[in-house]
């Protein structure tokens, strides 16, 4: 019985500093056959990204394989192509990068939760370090269609979400229209209305006038390194013809999303607090991924970045509206991990955001979401999300960098963790100054 291979004793935690450079005797013999198997859906619920992309019943109808390697044994070679995502579910394996690095990978470690390979080609090298089982999960099982999200039709409601009370008062609420989500602030609205009527520069100018602190954010972030001019500008006009009508709006709207819902609950304050910092450090290193890989326009990345998890507001401001002692925290958080993505896109499709933005919010909740070969705006936040993360949690809560499909759009595949953070760390003043605008 396949369930069998999980039947066994318990591994050792990860450690995050498990990185080495000792590389196992390689044994080159042919790929062993696979077999198919039946897998419980309990245990395929605990997948990412499966978990996240199939219900139940579509779980039962998967075509899962699976194959044993003896140690040594080379279960995929890095730049092979590939037509699954492929988890250990026993033993232990050794990832190895293009860099010579190894990371060691436990069956039953969180890390295992995440396929070790993602993509239409494999990005490492995976060797068996144990005798070791492997399952693949054909990716194609996985390519559905999304469904779009309003809040007039029945949302996409996760299973987690069943026996929380709190989520069940939301969405009842949601669905008589009872909702309070936050409106386009009205500079950003003036600044659109005179741009699609083809206002001048010098009425432009005028209107972010109106709001003293936008037009000096306006003049200290032009200011910045982020745009390292050789002169300083001293006034809105010369501030707006040097960044551009586009670039001057992105900036005007992420300058007017810091107080678009106010809360009265001191820990509803400090969680939309939290939601706002981790929003401005995920938008600036999206700003200086953008910059290095050339790819997304730095300042799109920047106001990306600032939406990805707007559709956490109307969640905390449904919070502060119930007595405190009516909900827990860990209900909220849930509720927040779970819808903050589909209500965010519906909150910038009805602020009238092109594509691409308005999808931000959902798409930045699922790490192995993939819309095409080149890399995207979407992809910078992910990544910037990603950085973030590394950087404030262990690395073990993480999937590894090489089987997300972004990694694959990279033009230079040598990215590890350590890397990553060499680069955040390389940038790190720039990244401050960028903070330091949104954050006064």
């Amino acid at each position: 019985m396949f369930w069998n291979f999980f039947r066994r004793k318990s591994t050792p935690a990860l450690d995050s500093s498990i990185e080495k450079k000792y590389k196992p005797e390689i044994d080159y013999k042919p790929l062993p056959v696979r077999k198919v198997v039946n897998i419980p859906v309990s245990f395929l619920n605990k997948l990412i990204p499966v978990s996240q992309l199939l219900d139940g019943k579509d779980m039962q109808q998967l075509q899962i394989t699976a194959a044993n390697f003896l140690p040594g044994s080379i279960i995929f070679n890095r730049g092979t192509e590939s037509d699954s995502l492929t988890y250990i579910v026993k033993g232990q394996v050794y990832m190895e990068s293009n860099n010579g690095s190894i990371q060691e990978i436990f069956s039953g470690s969180f890390k295992a939760l995440y396929p070790l390979s993602a993509g239409k080609q494999h990005c490492m090298t995976a060797i068996a370090k144990t005798d070791a089982t492997v399952i693949y999960i054909p990716l194609s099982a996985l390519i559905k269609e999304r469904p779009a999200v309003s809040f007039e039709n029945k949302l996409n409601i996760s299973e987690h979400l069943n026996n929380n009370s709190f989520f069940n008062r939301f969405y009842e609420t949601l669905m008589q229209g009872d909702i309070k989500t936050p409106h386009l602030p009205n500079i950003a609205i003036k600044f659109n209305q005179a741009a699609q009527q083809g206002s001048d520069i010098k009425e432009i100018t005028k209107i972010i006038n109106l709001d003293p602190v936008i037009a000096a954010k306006l003049i200290q972030v032009v200011n910045s390194p982020i745009y390292r001019l050789p002169h300083p500008i001293t006034n809105n006009f010369d501030a707006i013809n040097r960044l551009g009508l586009q670039t001057t709006r992105n900036l005007v709207t992420a300058f007017s999303m810091k107080d678009l819902i106010k809360c009265e609950k001191p820990d509803i304050k400090r969680h939309i607090q939290n939601t706002w910092m981790q929003s401005i450090k995920i938008s600036s290193i999206s700003c200086i991924l953008a910059q290095l890989t050339k790819k997304v326009d730095p300042d799109e990345a920047l106001l990306a970045g600032l939406l990805h998890n707007i559709g956490a507001l109307p969640i905390l401001a449904f919070a502060d509206s119930l007595p405190e002692d009516s909900y827990q925290s860990v209900d909220i958080d849930l509720c927040i991990n779970e819808m903050q993505g589909q209500i965010g896109t519906i909150i910038l499709e009805k602020w009238g955001f092109p594509d691409q933005l308005k999808q931000i919010p959902l798409q930045s909740t699922n790490w192995f979401g993939d819309d095409g070969d080149d890399l995207g705006l979407n992809d910078i936040v992910l990544l910037a999300k990603y950085h973030h993360l590394l950087n404030n949690i262990s690395d073990t809560k993480l999937p590894l960098i090489s089987t997300l499909p972004v990694f694959q759009k990279l033009s230079n595949q040598q990215l590890t963790p350590e890397m990553s953070l060499q680069i955040i760390q390389d940038a790190q003043q720039q990244i401050s100054e960028t903070m330091k605008v949104f954050m006064r």
